[in-house]
């Protein structure tokens, strides 16, 4: 199988970040907590809140079609995994977000987060709510969990990997 370079480096780092996010949840106290741990950088809250709004414009880019604007906040080298397993790049991607925009009724995120974990690296996390008109007028909707990882390129932050599960709402 063939990965594009910078593929497991995002992997990586999705899957560091999962790991240090759960283990976070069993530390103890920050009173009784070990000392060594590397302080969070000053921008790091400003690059979560740059992020954060980047995922949110996502959205109101893609329902209204301004493909070009959402190409250039996605990375040359972007990497996707589909909800089914498939591999896919940004024009797999951007094909797929086209081929289905005529049923996209809406587009909501129903949870964000975006956590930085260095000063040029951001992933979101959160979950996605779909809502589809088909040819038949009837309306669904489909439920996605993602993490996309950011990274701070040139002055501009881009989207250079995203993972997306099916999921209920």
């Amino acid at each position: 199988m063939f990965l594009a370079p910078g593929f497991l480096t995002a992997v990586l780092l999705t899957g560091a970040t999962a790991v240090a996010s759960a283990s976070s949840f069993a530390q103890t106290p920050s009173s009784t907590a070990p000392t060594n741990a590397a302080p969070r950088a000053a921008n790091w809250a400003a690059a979560e809140k740059t992020v954060t709004k980047l995922e949110q414009d996502w959205f109101k880019v893609q329902l209204s079609h301004q493909w070009d604007k959402l190409n250039r906040m996605i990375g040359d080298d972007f990497q996707l995994i589909e909800s089914d397993g498939r591999l896919g790049d940004r024009d797999s991607m951007m094909a797929g977000y086209k081929e289905e925009a005529p049923l996209v009724v809406t587009i909501s995120m129903t949870l964000l987060v975006s956590h930085a974990v260095a000063n040029d690296a951001v992933v979101a996390t959160g979950l996605d709510d779909i809502t589809l008109k088909e040819k038949d007028g009837k309306i669904s909707h489909r439920y996605e969990r993602f993490t996309d990882v950011w990274v701070l390129r040139k002055n501009d932050w881009v989207c250079v990997a995203e993972q997306l599960t099916l999921a209920h709402p």
